[in-house]
Parts: structure tokens; sequence; C-alpha cells
């Protein structure tokens, strides 16, 4: 829900470009363009826990990159996914449901280290929410989403966005 509350914030600003990043990622390269050429694009796909391997091939977990107009064509994130699992498996399938592709850079490039910490509760009904996804998708996420208007405070290289769930 959080990133879908993004999204919308950002949209008001008419940003065309959104990118959707866990804390727990540090990049190891600079290099890695936050452009949108294509959308979506996963941005995570070397990540040092995994040993540097991406361990699913329809993986967009981690960190990834929107143009506006794709990720209102799969509808955003679920809003109903909570803790841990489950949530970056239904952005897959709203991928596939919309015939788009995930690009990716190469391993040299989209490199990340996954900080240290101690993981949220797993979602033990993602499993079966997953079932639905392949429908679930057109009525629940941005169409869906509800919630009290955020703070925001706007500096000179960053905007604060401060929301109360």
């Amino acid at each position: 829900m959080l990133y879908n509350i993004a999204f919308s914030e950002a949209k008001t600003d008419n940003h065309t470009c959104f990118v959707f990043h866990d804390v727990d990622l540090i990049p190891e390269n600079y290099q890695i363009r936050h452009n949108c050429v294509r959308s979506p694009m996963h941005l995570s796909r070397a990540i040092d826990s995994f040993n540097y391997r991406l361990p699913d091939r329809k993986l967009i977990g981690g960190v990834s990159m929107w143009k506006r107009e794709d990720f209102e064509k799969v509808n955003g994130w679920s809003n109903l996914f909570v803790n841990w699992g489950g949530e970056d498996d239904d952005m897959s399938y709203r991928i596939m449901m919309n015939k788009l592709s995930i690009f990716r850079f190469r391993n040299n490039v989209a490199r990340y280290t996954m900080l240290k910490h101690k993981r949220t509760p797993v979602n033990t009904a993602r499993y079966q929410m997953l079932m639905d996804s392949p429908w679930r998708f057109k009525v629940d996420g941005l169409s869906t989403l509800t919630y009290i208007p955020p703070t925001r405070e706007n500096h000179q290289l960053y905007t604060r966005i401060l929301v109360r769930t």
C-alpha cells in the first residue's frame, strides 16, 4: 500500500518515472541509470544474499523502476498483502496478465547489498492470496487505494512524505 501511496503523491507533481526501493538494499554500483528508458525495469537483479544470482526470472521485488503508464496499466501494487511475502509474486502476475516484459541491467551493473535486519513476520496467507492474483489485479491496487492525506515537506533535493497508516 505504501508504494501505491508514494506513486499517487508523486504523480501530483507530474513525475513520469517512479522507482520503488526496499530500504534494506544498498546499491554497490552507482552507474545504475534511473531514467525509465524501459519499463518495468527490475534494478536489483544481483543481491549479495542470493550470491548475486537471480532466483526467479519473474522476480520484480527489491528495486524496480516504472513509467507512469505501465504502473497504472497493472493497477499498481496490491493493497492486500501485509508482512513479508507474496507482494512481489503478485506483481509478477500483474505484469504477465498485461503482457509486459521485465527488463534488467547486467549483473555487473545491478548489484546490491542487503542490510542485515530482523525480517517482519511471514505472511502465512500469501499462497492462498496468490491463487487469485491473475484476476484480482483489476480490482485491487491503485483503483481501490484509500488513505489519509499525508504530511508533505518540500526540501531543495527531496520531498518528505509522512504517511499515517
